[in-house]
């Protein structure tokens, strides 16, 4: 049983005393001198939990900064190429990348790249036994290269098996089926190789030409060096790429023009060529210009609503109000990012503010689309430069020159880094505060109880010596009326 209710029930047996509640006395007394040690404590707390979800939401902020600035790193990225040919029946284009170049370029095709392709002797099933259930090997050699041995094994000698075997080699020629009819009764065996010259292949099988067909000269109509009747030889893609003869195996190219894929679909007749026109899409570092000054308003707006204490802000509103160092360093460091000169200027372009990127008098960065307009239109080169150096897929520690985007995320990095970053330290220091104010808390409870037994003890003690003299007052009243009554009777 605690002091408390041992005190409680002492007293009640005694059935008299002073009348007041010694123990609701001793707890209130107790209260009123923690009340405010742990209301400041507490006070405490709050404010640091709400320091560290303020550095939260500030580095969560000054992250997409970041981002943003890397994705002005790479000179491919900057602008997306569009290209468009006069004749698509002809030759249809594909811009891959951004290392598209602007221009016009005319593409003339002679002739397309082919493939070779051989048809088989006419079978009554795909199950049509070809060697009566045994095995037998086939063997396809290409032009260049070494000559795949594939094995038919024994119930798979069927126009099906056959197909199938040759796909699984990967022996560079695909094997279909075809239905020469919709009466399911006439079946042929197609083989159609890579396209290019260089492409060619031979098929013999340990059954002879006869049962397979492939040398049967009513199943083709070129012969190759071989005596392999086939449908259609092997050829390379001719053209002229701005006068200039080239030829390719395939009639997809991309080793033409730079970032750009040219099909080929149809030969052109009389020297005629096809136009195609590789344009820049400069509205893609707009855009990203435009998100960047709004992220970097996103993080101004969040520095002055946690500094200050009259924020309507829920939550974070005012939270680092008692931190304005910190304060004090995002802000610099991200004004220094975004008005720093780049390592590569080019030309006149030194620095954002050449292309319409500044800070106002009240802190905020705005974008003169005038001026990025005008600037962009004759000196896009220029901006690449100071922005990406020109570079593609670079790394901030590849030790080449990097450019002002790259240069930007060092040095807001500074800020988020996982070690010595401002809001690691500022959040480890805030953490470490909230235990030690955790502990004072612990600490002044185990006192303020101490307290309250002292104040128990001594109310239990007073109420005793009031029992006692409520007593002797009663045994002394009793006495004096006993005497006044003495000899009356």
């Amino acid at each position: 049983m605690s002091t408390e209710n041992v005190a409680s029930t002492v007293l009640l047996g005694m059935g008299k005393g002073s009348g007041i509640d010694i123990v609701k006395l001793a707890r209130d007394l107790t209260d009123v001198e923690k009340a405010p040690r742990e209301s400041k404590l507490n006070a405490s707390i709050e404010e640091s939990e709400a320091k560290i979800s303020g550095l939260a939401v500030l580095k969560f902020n000054v992250q997409l900064l970041i981002d943003q600035f890397n994705s002005l790193n790479d000179a491919s990225e900057l602008a997306t190429p569009a290209a468009t040919s006069s004749d698509i029946t002809k030759v249809s284009v594909t811009a891959t990348d951004g290392s598209a170049l602007s221009g016009i370029s005319d593409i003339g095709v002679t002739s397309l790249a082919a493939a070779q392709r051989n048809k088989s002797n006419q079978y009554s099933s795909t199950t049509q036994s070809l060697n009566s259930g045994n095995a037998f090997t086939l063997t396809i050699t290409p032009g260049t290269g070494t000559a795949s041995s594939i094995s038919i094994e024994a119930g798979n000698d069927t126009p099906q098996g056959i197909v199938n075997a040759i796909n699984a080699a990967n022996a560079g020629v695909n094997a279909t089926l075809l239905a020469e009819d919709s009466s399911g009764s006439n079946y042929r065996i197609m083989l159609d190789g890579a396209t290019g010259a260089a492409n060619s292949f031979a098929i013999s099988s340990t059954l002879g030409d006869s049962d397979l067909g492939f040398h049967d000269t009513t199943n083709g109509n070129t012969t190759d060096n071989s005596g392999l009747k086939s449908l259609q030889n092997p050829a390379d893609a001719a053209l002229t790429y701005n006068g200039v003869s080239i030829t390719r195996s395939s009639n997809n190219l991309n080793d033409v023009i730079p970032g750009v894929t040219l099909s080929l679909n149809a030969t052109h007749s009389g020297g005629a060529t096809t136009s195609v026109n590789v344009v820049s899409d400069q509205t893609t570092l707009k855009t990203k210009l435009q998100d960047l000054v709004t992220l970097y308003n996103d993080v101004k707006f969040a520095l002055d609503e946690l500094s200050n204490v009259d924020s309507e802000e829920e939550e974070v509103g005012g939270a680092l109000a008692g931190d304005l160092a910190t304060i004090r360093t995002v802000r610099d460091t991200i004004y220094q990012a975004v008005t720093q000169d780049s390592s590569t200027p080019s030309g006149n372009i030194k620095a954002m503010r050449d292309i319409g990127v500044s800070v106002d008098r009240e802190g905020k960065l705005i974008f003169t689309e005038s001026t990025y307009d005008t600037v962009a239109a004759s000196n896009f080169d220029d901006i690449s430069t100071m922005l990406s150096a020109g570079n593609n897929n670079q790394s901030r520690y590849d030790g080449q020159s990097q450019g002002l985007a790259t240069d930007a995320v060092i040095k807001l990095e500074t800020l988020t880094d996982s070690i010595s970053g401002i809001f690691v330290t500022r959040t480890t220091s805030a953490q470490t505060a909230i235990k030690r104010y955790e502990a004072d808390l612990q600490t002044l409870e185990t006192r303020m109880e101490a307290v309250y037994q002292r104040y128990l003890q001594q109310f239990t003690v007073m109420e005793s010596l009031v029992n006692t003299l409520n007593s002797t007052r009663e045994s002394m009243a009793t006495t004096w009326e006993n005497m006044a009554n003495f000899g009356k009777d």
